[in-house]
This record gives structure tokens, C-alpha cells and sequence, in this order.
């Protein structure tokens, strides 16, 4: 795995070349480093969460649940009898790979959603990445995500929208996400328990397929604290 990940991120730096050229005419390192003490004033939060699961052979209602969330990479989702617990082949974290060493390369200023962003590659530098390259879509004013794509060492590609609500926000949480996926190349991103109808993929269904989960936060609380029980397997287990 991490000799593949190696070839993969020599191949990519030789594609990707010629952008360096352009990369002198914005330095996207400060940007990234604001955008990091953003993400970096929230220590934890718990939130409630609607969710939509819209994968091809699998039908599953929306759901409700709560999320609690702890710095670094701790995360968790409960419903009554249904639990849903990220796996960490799916799980992007932006604090986290901008905490490790890392070049960055701009690529273009763009209009995303009537926004306007800057267009940043990031590339992990360390020898064994999750994530081989992460584009990211950084609104320039408000300094916040507003989209990231990535590939991971796994073989999966990734898309993430991030919505943010109209009242202010000064933890810049998003209200809404939406995560795009590869269901063929990568597991789905969460163990599902619970009442769900499931299908075996049809002969025309054997291709690379795409699935997608959308999420709708509200009533955060940031920064009260979260026991560590929260997290823990045994609890998984009971709710």
C-alpha cells in the first residue's frame, strides 16, 4: 500500500508540473494557515443531523441522529436503533491534513455556487497519506471550505460540498454537507445498523457506481466539553 501510494504521488507531482509556474502568482500557504486557526477554535461539538443515504443497492429512510465531534478526529453519530459510525477510510479531515507537513499548489481563482474561490491542490508530504491529493475550494473573503475532492490511498475518489447557514457563524460550522463517493472502490462510509431494505446489485449495476450522503446540522453546542464514554465501542454497542 505504501509503495503504491509512493508511485501514485511521483506520477502526480509529474502531471502537475506545470502548475508550478502559475502557483507564483498567488501563495496559498496563508490562506490555508487562517483557514486552519478557524478550524482549529473549536475543540468539540454535538449537533442534531438529518440524514439521507442515496446509494443504488441500498434503500435507507432518513434518518435523525445527533453527532458529537472531538479534536482531533473523534467522531460519532447516534439514532435510536440505528447507529451509524464513520469509518476512517472515509472520514476527511481538513485540520488534520493541514497539520502535517504538506506542499500546497493554486491553481485558479473560480466561481463555486456564486462564490468566489481560490482553487488550491494540497499534498501530503508524509510517507503513508490517507488522502494522496486533496483540491480544495476556499471561499477567499470568509476564508471557509467550500468544497474539497480528493483521492485516497484506498483507490477511492471523494467530493465534499460544505453549506453554510445565513445567520453568522463564528465557528464556521457547515448547516449542510454533501459527501459523493465511490461505492465500488471504497466502503461505504459508515456501518449501518438498524431497519434498512437491501437489494443485490443487477448485472447493470456491476460497473463503478457513485453514492451519496447528505447531512443537515442544527442546534450545535460547541465547546462544552464531550466525555470520552461517548466515543467509546461499548457505547456504540447501546444506542
Amino acid at each position: 500500500m505504501v509503495r503504491s501510494a509512493k508511485r501514485y504521488i511521483i506520477v502526480m507531482w509529474l502531471c502537475l508540473g506545470g502548475m508550478f509556474a502559475q502557483a507564483q502568482s498567488f501563495e496559498p500557504r496563508p490562506l490555508l494557515d487562517s483557514l486552519q486557526r478557524r478550524i482549529n477554535l473549536v475543540n468539540d461539538y454535538q449537533a442534531d443531523v438529518r440524514i439521507k443515504l442515496d446509494v443504488s443497492f441500498i434503500r435507507i429512510p432518513v434518518r435523525r441522529a445527533r453527532v458529537f465531534y472531538k479534536r482531533p478526529d473523534k467522531m460519532r453519530l447516534k439514532a435510536k436503533g440505528f447507529a451509524l459510525l464513520p469509518k476512517r477510510g472515509m472520514q476527511f479531515s481538513l485540520g488534520n491534513l493541514l497539520a502535517k507537513p504538506y506542499t500546497a499548489i493554486w491553481v485558479r481563482n473560480e466561481q463555486f455556487q456564486g462564490q468566489p474561490c481560490a482553487v488550491v491542490k494540497v499534498i501530503p508530504l508524509d510517507d503513508n497519506p490517507e488522502v494522496l491529493m486533496a483540491t480544495l475550494f476556499i471561499h477567499r473573503k470568509a476564508q471557509r471550505l467550500c468544497k474539497a475532492e480528493g483521492n485516497t490511498a484506498a483507490g477511492g475518489a471523494f467530493s465534499i460540498r460544505f453549506g453554510y447557514p445565513d445567520a453568522p457563524n463564528p465557528f464556521d460550522l457547515p448547516g449542510t454537507l454533501e459527501f459523493t463517493f465511490d461505492v465500488n472502490k471504497m466502503a461505504l462510509p459508515m456501518g449501518i445498523t438498524g431497519d434498512f431494505d437491501s437489494e443485490r446489485p443487477s448485472a447493470k449495476q456491476k460497473g463503478p457506481q457513485r453514492a451519496t450522503l447528505q447531512l443537515l446540522y442544527s442546534n450545535y453546542l460547541v465547546n462544552k466539553g464531550i466525555p470520552e464514554s461517548i466515543f467509546s465501542e461499548e457505547s456504540a454497542k447501546t444506542h
